[in-house]
């Protein structure tokens, strides 16, 4: 189930890092090597090319790479949570929140794309993206 950013009482963490419909990550791509990029840039980091494409929708689906749970934040903060990188279909590697038990993570486990309220700030809910088991949520989103 993906949120909209739009309602009222809402605001995306930060502009330009997603999309809901369908929810994907906004990414670039470099029009020399190939290069796939999030977040987006103005230049490419694998060849220093400024000749990239901007706005690029991102695979929502991808498998963990690496993970640890967080058990200690600043205040405000609920804890424990996962924190991973998820390689995306489309050869971008991610660090975003994983929710699920720690207990059932496991390195490679498909992982995909949910756009949902992360957070609360100034009276208004917090809109990100976090990754979540395949299995859990069937509503994986369309390619």
């Amino acid at each position: 189930m993906s949120e909209q950013i739009d309602r009222p009482g809402t605001r995306a963490i930060r502009s330009g890092l997603f999309k809901t419909d369908p929810p994907r990550l906004i990414g670039s791509a470099c029009r020399d090597c190939g290069v796939h990029t999030f977040p987006a840039r103005e230049f490419c980091p694998e060849c220093g090319s400024e000749q990239v494409t901007p706005d690029v929708a991102l695979a929502p689906t991808g498998r963990l790479y690496s993970f640890t749970t967080v058990r200690q934040a600043p205040p405000g903060r609920r804890t424990p949570y996962n924190l991973g990188y998820v390689d995306l279909d489309n050869d971008v590697r991610v660090m975003a929140q994983v929710e699920a038990d720690p207990a059932t993570l496991q390195i490679g486990m498909p992982l995909h794309l949910r756009i949902q309220t992360v957070g609360r700030q100034d009276d208004l809910d917090l809109i990100g993206y976090v990754f979540i088991p395949s299995d859990i949520d069937q509503e994986v989103p369309n390619e």
